[in-house]
């Protein structure tokens, strides 16, 4: 990352920074801006639905970004202004009860349908959400297991690994149903994603228990899956830069770590 060359942990320049970044840091994680990550995946997931529902074969199409865009400050204040203050969003902090797992699926098909709502509302845009609820129970399973980093060590931990093989058993069974609805259903963005994203559950069920592997599990399947909807809709690219640098930048002033980051363990 430039701004770590620039500005070496440790140094003068990166001192006169580091309280002005962790102030904004925790205004960052009190809106849980994080989250949106997901929130924008799905509802762009939605538009992408939408459109292979009217050309399988739509290919880069920028004509729509405005709309998107729109769409997208729209959910924006959902979560800021309802879903993060009232603790209704709330995976990745703990694990949740069956209540909580079934909120979060009806969040995640309203936002869904809300993406894929154009000119007229049809069956077939109800029932083609089906795979991308199946991938995102798989990921959102991943997320009963909390990882949290430890500011002393600069590392990050797992502290709750029981039932480990029956939520990563679970995850991978709802992947394989992503890409096996998605093949039924003509899909081919949910199916490819799908099954890019498949060995990362199996390589963290398969292995001795590593919090590198969770890690994996947790960031690439929706970064695999973003990328994908970028293939029919290139100008998400922009937000999911803009928010994935945004992060980056102040968790790297404020913790001197790189994170987000493509790597496998988010430590520098």
């Amino acid at each position: 990352m430039l701004v770590e060359r620039l500005y070496p942990p440790r140094s003068r320049r990166y001192n006169i920074l580091r309280d002005p970044f962790t102030d904004v840091g925790a205004y960052m994680d009190s809106i849980g801006l994080i989250q949106l990550f997901t929130i924008w995946t799905l509802t762009v997931a939605g538009m992408v639905m939408e459109m292979g529902l009217e050309n399988r074969f739509a290919y880069w199409e920028w004509g729509g970004w405005i709309f998107g865009i729109l769409k997208l400050a729209i959910v924006t204040a959902f979560f800021i202004l309802i879903l993060h203050p009232k603790q209704i969003w709330i995976a990745g902090k703990k694990r949740l009860n069956e209540k909580e797992f079934g909120l979060h699926l009806g969040i995640a098909a309203l936002l869904l349908i809300f993406g894929s709502l154009g000119s007229k509302m049809v069956l077939n845009q109800v029932i083609g959400i089906l795979p991308y609820l199946a991938a995102f129970l798989g990921g959102l399973t991943i997320f009963q297991f909390v990882i949290e980093f430890d500011q002393t060590k600069g590392t990050w931990y797992n502290y709750h690994w029981s039932k480990k093989n029956f939520y990563l058993m679970i995850s991978v069974s709802f992947m394989f149903a992503a890409v096996g609805l998605g093949f039924y259903f003509d899909d081919p963005i949910i199916t490819s994603a799908g099954v890019v994203a498949l060995p990362f559950p199996v390589i963290a069920l398969i292995w001795p228990s590593h919090v590198r592997h969770l890690q994996r599990a947790r960031f690439y399947p929706l970064f695999i899956l973003a990328m994908f909807l970028c293939v029919r809709a290139p100008w998400f690219i922009v937000p999911l830069a803009g928010l994935f640098y945004t992060l980056r930048t102040v968790n790297y002033f404020r913790y001197g770590i790189v994170y987000p980051s493509f790597g496998v363990d988010f430590h520098s």
